[in-house]
């Protein structure tokens, strides 16, 4: 085995009730080849519709979906946001999109991940199929089977190339029966979203079956890693219709949807414009990482540890008389961490510290003093961040009161 480093997550620490590009995303979309200018299967890097009409993709019975993805992600993004695209063809599944294959040891979208060397923090999808669709539990029957794969491949690729990413899933093919969908708040696939909503009716001009997910992806590539994406004071988004199949979203019982863990599109009472949900991952809410703010919460730190822990990697240092390590090289490299995730997470608000102690970095990073060094040549780092709180309840007590002071 190669030295190297290996982070863990851990889990069950919040007690909950329930210098890195932060919002570089990836899309890989049902898409139909243009000649000389875009090829499937392969990556493609794009910061605007520019980029996007020079790649030739245009709004055609071809790519019409695709291009409307792209064109809904930049309007709520911003044109200059880097964006990595890639085509895969519409004969297959979204489920094959993130299964690995025996033969080469790759799944499709390691194209677009390993040619971004790192970069991409969180994939979407744009599913559009020239086959027809098998409808179980009220969507497609790939859905359940690529949230999944979408997991697994997510969690294999952070473990082997430290570059953690979530998925963004649409609920393809949804019913509008929100009883008939499974619960996702029963899985453990703590990487993995599933979007419910589009910005047009189904039964429009273009008929379409998926989500608008590409809203949902240009919001988040706007926002700090520990904001939520349904975050009212960030404003309503820029799309100005909101559906669930051929029903406006102030129609439809959006609760149900959240209550099983999807994310949605939403009103509030006397503000304009629609919001989202919440950002619900597919596992249990009272888990750590519940959530996508969460989910790259913890994968910003991730990263940071691995970036500086991996200068140590063979490192020498001394033993203590009983094979430890030694304490002046433990507190200078839990130092380091503890330093690079304060200047770069905990001084940009994106984790909690005490304004009233100056020794609270919101990250702290502890050695095992006490592990025998000499014949393992292992040494093991507890590393925990202190996480924002998130206002989802307003309790407020109303009433009259003679004396107010």
């Amino acid at each position: 085995m190669l030295p190297g480093l290996n982070i863990k997550f851990t889990n069950g620490n919040i007690g909950n009730v329930v210098s890195t590009e932060d919002g570089v995303l990836g899309l890989i979309a049902s898409a139909v080849a243009v000649a000389d200018t875009f090829e499937l299967d392969k990556a493609y890097e794009v910061k605007s519709m520019q980029d996007v009409a020079a790649l030739g993709i245009t709004p055609d019975v071809n790519n019409y979906h695709l291009y409307k993805a792209l064109e809904e992600f930049y309007a709520e993004a911003g044109s200059g946001t880097k964006l990595w695209l890639m085509g895969v063809a519409k004969t297959t599944t979204v489920t094959s999109w993130f299964t690995v294959n025996v033969g080469t040891g790759k799944a499709p979208v390691h194209t677009m991940l390993d040619k971004a060397k790192g970069e991409i923090s969180g994939v979407f999808t744009c599913y559009d199929p020239s086959e027809a669709i098998t409808v179980e539990n009220g969507m497609d029957a790939d859905v359940p089977l690529a949230i999944a794969a979408a997991q697994k491949l997510a969690e294999d690729y952070t473990k082997d190339n430290y570059a953690p990413f979530y998925v963004i899933l649409e609920a393809y093919g949804y019913t509008g029966v929100a009883s008939d969908l499974p619960d996702l708040t029963e899985r453990t696939d703590n990487r993995v979203a599933v979007f419910v909503g589009e910005t047009k009716e189904r039964t429009g001009d273009v008929s379409h079956n998926g989500a608008a997910s590409q809203v949902l992806a240009g919001r988040l590539s706007t926002l700090q890693v520990q904001e939520n994406a349904g975050k009212v004071k960030r404003g309503s988004l820029e799309t100005l219709t909101a559906f669930i199949v051929d029903d406006a979203v102030e129609d439809v019982d959006v609760e149900a949807l959240h209550d099983k863990g999807y994310i949605t599109f939403r009103t509030h009472a006397r503000k304009a414009g629609y919001y989202f949900t919440d950002d619900p991952l597919a596992t249990d809410p009272e888990e750590d990482y519940n959530g996508i703010a969460r989910r790259r919460v913890i994968d910003k730190a991730y990263r940071l540890a691995h970036n500086v822990a991996s200068e140590e990697i063979l490192e020498d240092f001394t033993l203590t008389n009983q094979g430890a390590i030694d304490p002046f090289y433990a507190a200078s490299v839990e130092g380091n961490i503890e330093r690079e995730i304060a200047t770069k997470m905990t001084a940009n608000g994106e984790l909690s510290a005490s304004p009233t102690d100056k020794d609270d970095l919101g990250v702290k990073a502890k050695f095992d003093a006490e592990a025998n060094v000499s014949t393992t040549n292992k040494i093991n780092l507890t590393l925990q961040v202190r996480p924002k709180g998130y206002a989802r309840f307003f309790e407020i007590a109303l009433g009259y009161g003679v004396t107010l002071n």
